[in-house]
């Protein structure tokens, strides 16, 4: 380890680590439209240290007793750190401006990488309920022309209308730090177990592991953390229990676990071919309806459609408020049923196993249709079941989530009983200091939409500018 110049125009203190003299480690980058399981590699760039926040970055070490660290080490008491340059992440940022935190915003690769990924996909949402307000009021600053409200947007619309021009509005320009992905987070100088409901604990700040595209960490510091990393980067495994499918392993980097531009950017891959798609939510069922549309232009193409349930389908709401989401289900519904002779549904199916023959270049999937035995051949296979929380960067920290959804306990608690978990209260964990909202805070659930997320961050931020008032009052 040696010490870092690293961001002498935004104060933060780093400590840096070097990954080697040798050659740079790549890192995966967030997932992109028709990659394989996960991220792509992005090209070895390097986090320069003269662009890191020296603020955040880390207080020196401690001396002889780290129980007592020199006050003067410390970051400042309003250094907040977020977690994704998604919607939320963003609106978080433009939020906490506005209240006085000294606010960065850490992306494992450009602002917007999730929608980017679905960038061909339309929203269900219109404009007016996809642009968070304190967003809205920093833009509209900068003359920021707003689309029109009742139009939808697409994945790849939002990030070019809002999300860019967001991040580069002075407000937020140098605040912004892409390719940059936050490893782990701990308290400085204190384990998961130590100092349980003690006051003290809240005293030492946020020690966050960040690693960039060419293999550089450095350690950050903050006195708060917002974490709206998404779920879209995580998507669960494709064998029964939720547990990887034998073969699944292997076998994933050359899967697709996205909502794949089947008729676009990877239109080659499934023209004339016959694919597999696992899953019955909104990411499955527009996956099917693509590639449906597919077949009617490209002779040959088909859909082997495989789902747990034999009923509703997953993601789908009695008396749907949203009409393009009670649109893409009922359509859904009626290919499953027979609506489509491209289509082959395989509905009660639990996947057991994948398999991969390199002379023909095809997969045969193993099923089991409650104890029956069946198998399935496929040109390609489109995991879509879902995504989840990245619990790993917070495993030093003492959160408490749901057995059940893996969201926060309480936000859990409060989707059960159908309340929208929008509250700093709810959000708040047993670690001082630390939320996780957007789609993450709602665990495994697809149910998220960004006007909550817009709502929880609000909340968040006035929380944390209560805490500093009374903190600086002490």
């Amino acid at each position: 380890m040696r010490e870092s110049a690293v961001g002498r125009e935004l104060g933060w203190d780093v400590r840096a680590v070097a990954a080697g003299d040798g050659a740079p480690t790549p890192i995966r980058a967030p997932p992109r439209p028709g990659s394989p399981r996960g991220p792509a590699l992005q090209p070895a760039r390097r986090l320069s240290p003269d662009r890191l926040p020296a603020r955040l970055l880390g207080p020196s070490p401690a001396g002889p007793n780290p129980e007592t660290p020199d006050p003067m080490s410390l970051p400042a008491r309003n250094t907040l750190a977020i977690v994704g340059a998604g919607p939320v992440g963003l609106e978080a940022a433009a939020a906490a401006l506005e209240r006085g935190f000294d606010v960065h915003v850490f992306e494992r690769g450009e602002v917007g990488a999730h929608p980017l990924a679905w960038g061909h996909v339309w929203m269900f949402t219109p404009w007016w309920a996809n642009v968070g307000p304190a967003a809205a009021r920093l833009l509209g600053r900068e003359g920021w022309t707003a689309p029109p409200a009742d139009e939808r947007p697409t994945g790849a619309g939002l990030v070019e209308r809002f999300l860019a021009p967001l991040a580069a509005a002075p407000g937020l320009k140098g605040r912004v730090h892409e390719h940059s992905q936050v490893v782990h987070i701990a308290r400085r100088a204190t384990l998961k177990g130590e100092r349980a409901g003690d006051p003290a604990r809240a005293g030492q700040p946020f020690r966050l592991l960040v690693r960039d595209s060419g293999g550089r960490e450095n350690f950050l510091h903050a006195f708060a953390v917002i974490d709206a990393s998404g779920t879209y980067a995580t998507p669960n495994w494709a064998g029964s229990g939720g547990i990887p499918a034998r073969g699944e392993l292997y076998l994933a980097p050359q899967m697709s676990y996205l909502c794949d531009d089947v008729r676009g950017l990877r239109r080659a891959r499934h023209a004339g071919k016959r694919t597999l798609v696992i899953g019955d939510g909104a990411s499955a069922a527009t996956t099917v309806l693509e590639l449906v549309q597919l077949a009617a232009e490209e002779p040959g193409t088909a859909v082997t459609w495989v789902t747990r349930g034999t009923g509703a389908l997953g993601g789908e709401v009695a008396d749907d408020p949203l009409p393009a989401r009670a649109e893409l289900f009922a359509v859904a519904r009626a290919l499953r049923d027979g609506g489509d002779p491209a289509v082959t549904w395989v509905g009660g199916a639990e996947v057991e196993g994948f398999e991969y023959n390199s002379a023909t270049h095809r997969y045969r999937v193993a099923l089991d249709l409650d104890g029956r035995a069946r198998l399935e051949e496929a040109d390609q296979v489109i995991v879509n079941a879902g995504f989840g929380p990245d619990d790993a960067i917070h495993r030093e920290l003492q959160v408490h989530a749901s057995w059940a959804t893996r969201a926060p306990v309480a936000v859990a608690e409060a989707l059960a009983a159908g309340t929208e978990p929008v509250d700093a209260e709810r959000l708040a964990n047993p670690e001082p200091g630390y939320f996780v909202v957007g789609a993450k805070s709602y665990g495994r659930s697809g149910a998220f939409l960004l006007e909550t997320g817009y709502r929880q961050v609000a909340s968040v931020v006035e929380a944390l500018a209560a805490r500093l008032s009374a903190s600086a009052a002490g």
